[in-house]
C-alpha cells in the first residue's frame, strides 16, 4: 500500500461514531481504540490491499470512497463502492488466508488501520470493547452475505428461465 503520509488524528467524539462500527462505544472506549489504531492517508488511485496479498490489517473509511473488485477470467470485476463510515479486509483478523479481493482509493483516503496485532491486544486487555467491535463488524458482514446470498438466489433463478443460447436471428419459425 502507497501512503504519503501518517495524518495527526484529531478526531471528534462525533467523527468516529460516523463509523457504524464505533457507534455503540462510550468515549472512554474510543479513546482506548484510538490509541490502538493507526490513521492512514492513501491518495486517490493507490492500491490498498491486493487479491492474495497476505494480510494483517482491517481498515475503516473515515473518510473517501474505495473499489473492492477480483480479477476474474482475464478482467477486473468491481464487487463493492465502499464509503465513508465502511470498512473493509476484516478477514485477515481471523484467518491466515490470503486477501480475498483487491481494493484501490477511488479519491484520496483517510482510514483507520486495525492491525491483527492491535485487535488481538484489544481481545486481551479491553475485552468488552472487542466485544462490541465485534458484534458491530458482524452485522456488517452478516447484511454483505445476506445480500450475496439474494444476488446468487436471483441470478439462479433467472438462469433457470433465460435461454442457454439465444435464438439465431436468421432462423425462421416453420
Amino acid at each position: 500500500m502507497t501512503s504519503n503520509r501518517t495524518p495527526n488524528l484529531e478526531l471528534s467524539i462525533a467523527e468516529l461514531t460516523r463509523l457504524k462500527v464505533l457507534a455503540d462505544l462510550t468515549v472512554e472506549q474510543l479513546s482506548t481504540f484510538v490509541s490502538l489504531v493507526e490513521p492512514v492517508d492513501v491518495p486517490a488511485h493507490n492500491a490498498i490491499v491486493r487479491l492474495n496479498e497476505l494480510g494483517n490489517s482491517m481498515y475503516l473509511i473515515l473518510d473517501g470512497e474505495v473499489q473492492v473488485s477480483r480479477a476474474a477470467g482475464g478482467r477486473d470485476t468491481v464487487l463493492a463502492t465502499l464509503e465513508s463510515g465502511d470498512f473493509f479486509g476484516e478477514m485477515c483478523l481471523f484467518d491466515e488466508a490470503p486477501r480475498s479481493a483487491s481494493v484501490v482509493a477511488n479519491r484520496r483516503c483517510l482510514l483507520l488501520r486495525v492491525t491483527k496485532q492491535a485487535f488481538d491486544s484489544m481481545i486481551e486487555t479491553h475485552p468488552v470493547l472487542a466485544a462490541l467491535f465485534l458484534r458491530a463488524m458482524l452485522r456488517t458482514v452478516a447484511g454483505r452475505v445476506r445480500t450475496m446470498d439474494k444476488r446468487y438466489a436471483d441470478s439462479m433463478l433467472l438462469s433457470r428461465f433465460w435461454p442457454k443460447t439465444p435464438p439465431s436471428p436468421t432462423a425462421h419459425p416453420r
